[in-house]
């Protein structure tokens, strides 16, 4: 549910959307350091969509086409498990972003991505990408550079945290795993 003031929902006192779209941008990290040109040239690349409540934004396995910027609504990232088991990883909001290692790789999808309620999401596709690249190189390049420093960020993230796992495992007493109520 909105939390607007009745001021803030009259249109005078509302940004206008392409406004709203150009700020989600800057703040994007996928397109940090870009100037308005810039974006708005990304602008007229993207897709807007819009989703229903549990409708798929895309699923675990399929090819990934590219990035989604959530502008409206939410988006929960989530993989069905063995038995029906519904693990999820995080729900999304306005100006959050997913689905972005789909701009440099062709991989299948490793999780799912469904709306939660109405959502309006804009895409942004490798193909997207690759022209950019051919048209304006320079623009394309600072994308990949920020898509490169995304990933090294998480890349550091995981290896903190896969060792703080390492250390709190090997300080446990011999056998402590099997005995902590696990299946066998």
């Amino acid at each position: 549910m909105s939390r607007t003031t009745l001021w803030e929902s009259l249109r005078i006192f509302r940004k206008e959307p392409e406004e709203e779209v150009m700020e989600l941008l800057r703040t994007c990290p996928v397109f940090a350091g870009i100037p308005d040109r810039g974006l708005r040239q990304i602008r007229e690349m993207c897709h807007l969509r819009y989703y229903k409540d549990n409708e798929h934004i895309f699923r675990y396995g399929e090819p990934g086409v590219g990035l989604y910027i959530v502008l409206e609504g939410q988006v929960e990232i989530y993989r069905l498990e063995a038995g029906d088991y519904h693990r999820q990883f995080t729900v999304l909001g306005p100006g959050d972003f997913l689905g972005e290692l789909a701009l440099l790789e062709d991989l299948p999808r490793t999780a799912s991505a469904a709306s939660r309620g109405y959502s309006r999401v804009m895409g942004f596709f490798r193909p997207d990408l690759l022209s950019l690249l051919q048209r304006n190189p320079r623009l394309g390049s600072l994308i990949i550079l920020n898509m490169a420093r995304l990933t090294a960020r998480r890349l550091i993230n995981t290896n903190d945290e896969l060792e703080k796992l390492q250390q709190e495992v090997s300080s446990l007493p011999d056998g402590a795993i099997y005995d902590a109520g696990l299946p066998d």
